[in-house]
């Protein structure tokens, strides 16, 4: 019988709930202490074992395995911290939200939910453990994406000197698929350690001319955050970069690796698989809304929340105010003394969950409590209107360039300092 991916979800869950983490604990070897949690040393092995069935056909180019267990451990420790401040923030995952993006990677993949789940099992992924760490890396880019962005601040000044350089008129450049090496090299780095950075510069192109496949060179070589999908950094804009990047990517044809080039972060080597037109500009629907927040915190559970937010809801249905139960409830200090105005918004100012739901909202009308990162929303849509690519929207694109250019670089320093923040303990397995 062909099982449902809802089916699949629940069997799955309620197998990994029968072996609580503690269980595991003193069932497994503690790799490491970081603050409240541990990295068990079975992580590290299954990740090895996935990063050795990724790239069975170059085994023999890979690592040695001691080099990927260390970056391994790096690499986990760093995903229990940040899931660490989830759990501290009131972050979660619904099973709704699982499915969906199951769903979405499957789609990129040309297979329905259950064929992406069987694919996994045939390849012998564990799929309790599957599921676990698609849920984990949902969480982890969430705590990201509201912490990085709240390190990254756009004045009006450099929007204007953005719109008025010549960086500024590629609004129609091509997008790029691009893989990424990353050679780490602080600015303020000593004389032998810019010359071990050029060495690793050295070899990664010896062997890229003699042949050797780029995503086996990422793994091996890269420290950038996507280095064990073999640098895949999906499709990106030449506006996303730093100059010095943007300017050898439009050189670039589908198919040829950059020269090397440093920036603030390292020196970095790009392959770019294929380009597409950016297209024309086109008309764009903005919508008028306002909308309540109210997020779970340490005296209010989520499911607390769940219920507040429908409770607010409720009594907007029944005819009170929007606004005076905005300005009473809503935890968005940024526009909750507004009525929760947010004024004309276009497609991508909100994440996807916000926007769906307001789209989906008649003018006038009011949508359901829906749940994103930041906790559970009430919107009431006030108008549409259709509206061509005016200065104002120019200037919002032009800023949130600016923040993707940033954003990368701000995050390896966030990593950094949560690292070095923490308390983390590596214990040895030998002794």
């Amino acid at each position: 019988m062909r099982r449902t991916l809802a089916a699949a979800l629940a069997a799955t869950l309620m197998t990994s709930l029968a072996l609580p983490a503690l269980a595991q604990q003193h069932l497994d070897g503690i790799a490491a202490i970081v603050d409240d949690g541990v990295v068990l040393e079975s992580q590290i092995e299954q990740r090895l074992a996935q990063i050795k069935r990724r790239f069975a056909g170059a085994a023999g180019q890979l690592p040695s395995d001691d080099v990927l267990r260390e970056q391994l451990l790096d690499r986990l420790i760093l995903e229990e911290l940040q899931l660490q401040m989830a759990n501290r923030g009131g972050i979660r995952i619904t099973e709704a939200e699982l499915s969906d993006a199951i769903r979405r990677i499957a789609a990129a993949n040309g297979m329905s939910g259950e064929e992406f789940l069987n694919s996994l099992e045939a390849q012998g992924e564990d799929l309790t453990q599957a599921l676990r760490d698609i849920r984990d890396e949902m969480l982890i880019q969430q705590v990201q994406q509201i912490r990085v962005a709240q390190r990254i601040f756009i004045s009006d000044a450099e929007v204007t000197n953005f719109l008025n350089s010549e960086q500024g008129q590629f609004w129609t450049a091509p997008d790029y698929e691009l893989q990424h090496i990353l050679i780490s090299l602080p600015a303020t780095a000593s004389p032998t350690t810019v010359q071990t950075a050029q060495q690793a510069v050295n070899e990664v192109e010896q062997a890229l001319a003699a042949g050797t496949d780029f995503s086996t060179l990422a793994v091996q070589y890269s420290e950038g955050p996507t280095a064990l999908q073999g640098g895949y950094l999906g499709w990106r804009k030449t506006t996303e970069f730093p100059p010095e990047i943007a300017e050898l990517l439009i050189q670039a044809s589908p198919g040829q690796v950059t020269r090397p080039v440093r920036s603030a972060g390292g020196i970095h080597i790009f392959r770019v698989n294929d380009m597409r037109s950016a297209g024309d500009l086109n008309m764009v629907q903005q919508t008028q809304a306002r909308h309540i927040l109210v997020s779970p915190n340490e005296i209010r559970t989520e499911e607390e929340t769940r219920q507040l937010a429908e409770d607010i809801y409720q009594r907007a249905l029944q005819g009170e105010t929007f606004e005076e139960l905005a300005k009473t409830y809503s935890e968005d200090s940024s526009n909750a003394l507004r009525g929760g105005d947010l004024g004309w918004a276009s497609p991508g100012n909100f994440v996807p969950e916000f926007e769906s739901a307001m789209n989906a909202t008649a003018v006038g009308g009011l949508a359901a409590p829906v749940h994103t990162q930041f906790g559970w929303h009430i919107i009431q849509v006030e108008g549409r209107r259709e509206v061509d690519m005016t200065d104002e929207l120019m200037r919002q694109q032009a800023r949130n360039l600016l923040g993707s250019q940033r954003y990368d670089e701000e995050l390896e320093l966030w990593l950094r300092e949560i690292k070095s923040d923490a308390f983390i303990q590596i214990l040895d397995q030998d002794s």
